[in-house]
């Protein structure tokens, strides 16, 4: 079973909306009540496409983490040396500072300061405008190695959806549903009333 996009989810509602409004056994207030229950019905499936991609994100994101700076798993006085390592790294919040600081650790062998400097720098490459220094420091540590570069790449193009400038999982109001709350909709969507010959979204 595929999931629903949202491209999907949008044209099954103006079906669904072109529908209702075509229907002449309507009166005003069981059409709105229609409409209700089909922009629910819509907005949560939109939630739950969003959500599924969210989780195909993050399933992604800890993949290309763990495949450029997870390295090996570590215990004892090893597991003690990389979190200290990590600690140390976040503590850099000037890039050409960290970029200082990689150089050093490479040229003295400390591969999990390296490796805890490059993580550090690619968590905070992604934030606009201030992200592209951070990012130079991070190709310090892919150079060399195609399998590293290839793996930024992707982490540096992968956006989770729903945020930021991603609009697509935003359902617009339909213009009869005017100007109420999400509470009001919800509340309209499960009115008593009846309202035949929609389903699935109509309580007949």
């Amino acid at each position: 079973m595929s999931t629903a996009t949202p491209d999907s989810i949008r044209g099954e509602l103006d079906r669904k909306l072109q529908h209702i409004r075509g229907r002449r056994d309507l009166n005003p207030t069981a059409q709105r009540v229609a409409i209700a229950r089909a922009h629910l019905d819509a907005q949560q499936k939109m939630e739950q496409a969003q959500q599924a991609a969210a989780e195909r994100y993050h399933r992604d994101r800890q993949r290309l983490e763990r495949q450029l700076f997870g390295g090996t798993d570590s215990f004892g006085s090893d597991a003690m040396n990389q979190r200290q390592a990590r600690e140390m790294a976040a503590q850099l919040t000037d890039p050409q500072h960290a970029a200082d600081a990689y150089q050093r650790a490479v040229r003295d062998g400390d591969k999990a300061y390296a490796r805890a400097i490059a993580s550090h720098a690619a968590d905070l490459a992604s934030v606009p405008l201030f992200g592209a220094a951070w990012g130079k420091v991070v190709q310090q540590y892919t150079q060399g190695s195609p399998g590293r570069t290839e793996a930024y790449e992707q982490l540096s193009n992968l956006s989770e959806p729903g945020k930021g400038a991603d609009w697509s999982y935003v359902l617009p109001s339909p213009s009869e549903l005017g100007r109420l709350t999400a509470g009001q909709v919800v509340a309209l969507a499960e009115s008593d009333l009846t309202v035949y010959g929609d389903e699935p979204t109509n309580a007949a």
